[in-house]
């Protein structure tokens, strides 16, 4: 049985579209890395001051090697974006952040260790088949998956770790750790965007202690819910949920973005297996058709325009869910919403209310 799932997981094949935009979100975010070391470089080279080596001190580059190695991350970066050899400048790339992280273990974030460990994974990936700028990638983009599982098992193991540590921490459960982390943030890693009277508000020993479980338990089921074909859209809209809130209250780098990068990969791994119907004589079928285009990075939707009759008159736009259930108004926009990455967020609130318009389906579809 267990043998057969392994097989199963193994073969499994699928549209690697959704590859393509995880790797070009990668390569910025390396790219982000990359730009930041040459930041720090221009302030002073880390090997000349204190430094704590997890190698030998003498495979610890000099100034001027150190310098090529970023110029390097940096054009490799490139590469990555382009989709040219990509997935050999994404193993280069993780191999050089691996070696500068154990150069100097004072320059170790979680966040550099997941970017480059994600690179790793996705670089036995098919992930250069869409997103490219030149050339022509010989193959169909239906292909083996199980790199892209890997990338996923990686990101529950990162949620088992933190919320199995936080949760065996008395001041973490208690949130005195949460707590010490807001007031130490509060003047410059809290986003100026964020009430006033909300941080003060959080900043409460109780609210502090309530959050800290919260933030726990999100951690744990996330695991799970994102495993589940029932609960996996729910788990994805809530983890995108916890990391904005996070990104806005806490200085985390990049690692907000690389998470909801590499939640795109839970997405059913096809292509334009919804279609959206709009009447070209109505602006706002225009408009909205425009929009999704515009932001359908993932693709799901198949947009063309129609002649109003039966089912469409009287609409602007019409959406055809992937088991061919139509939606329309407030529904419609809920599927959008739910398959769209920058309108994600909406996805409950417009499915909420759209259980209260005639028909009641709020999803219209997987």
């Amino acid at each position: 049985m267990l043998r057969e799932r392994i097989k199963r997981w193994r073969d499994e094949l699928g549209d690697t579209y959704v590859l393509g935009a995880v790797r070009v979100t990668l390569g910025m975010l390396l790219f982000a890395n990359a730009l930041r070391a040459a930041h720090e470089l221009q302030g002073g080279y880390f090997g000349d001051g204190f430094h704590w080596p997890m190698i030998p001190q003498a495979m610890v580059p000099s100034r001027t090697t150190y310098g090529l190695v970023v110029v390097t991350q940096v054009l490799l970066s490139a590469l990555v974006v382009a989709g040219h050899r990509a997935r050999a400048a994404l193993a280069v790339s993780a191999a050089l952040g691996a070696y500068v992280l154990l150069c100097d273990r004072l320059q170790f974030h979680h966040n550099r260790y997941a970017l480059f460990c994600y690179a790793l994974l996705l670089s036995f990936a098919p992930c250069d088949r869409s997103f490219y700028v030149a050339g022509t990638v010989v193959g169909t983009r239906v292909a083996p998956m199980w790199a892209a599982r890997l990338a996923q098992i990686q990101l529950c193991l990162i949620y088992v770790a933190s919320g199995t540590s936080k949760l065996l921490d008395a001041d973490w459960r208690d949130g005195r750790v949460l707590l010490g982390r807001m007031l130490l943030s509060a003047e410059q890693g809290i986003d100026p965007r964020v009430p006033v009277s909300w941080v003060d508000w959080a900043m409460r020993p109780e609210v502090a202690s309530v959050l800290a479980k919260l933030a726990i338990a999100t951690e744990l089921l996330l695991v799970v819910g994102l495993w589940s074909h029932h609960l996996r859209v729910v788990a994805l809209w809530w983890g995108v949920w916890f990391h904005l809130l996070i990104e806005v209250t806490s200085r985390v780098e990049g690692f907000t973005w690389l998470t909801l990068a590499i939640y795109a990969l839970f997405t059913t791994p096809d292509v334009r297996a919804r279609k959206l119907y709009y009447d070209r004589s109505r602006l706002r079928g225009r408009l909205l058709s425009r929009a999704v285009s515009l932001l359908d990075w993932l693709a799901r939707f198949d947009v063309r325009p129609w002649t109003p009759d039966g089912i469409r008159r009287g609409h602007a736009v019409v959406v055809i869910g992937r088991d061919g259930t139509p939606a329309t108004g407030v529904r419609a926009l809920a599927m959008i919403a739910r398959c769209t990455p920058l309108l994600f967020t909406l996805w409950v609130p417009l499915a909420i209310v759209a259980s209260f318009t005639k028909g009641g389906d709020a999803s219209a579809g997987a």
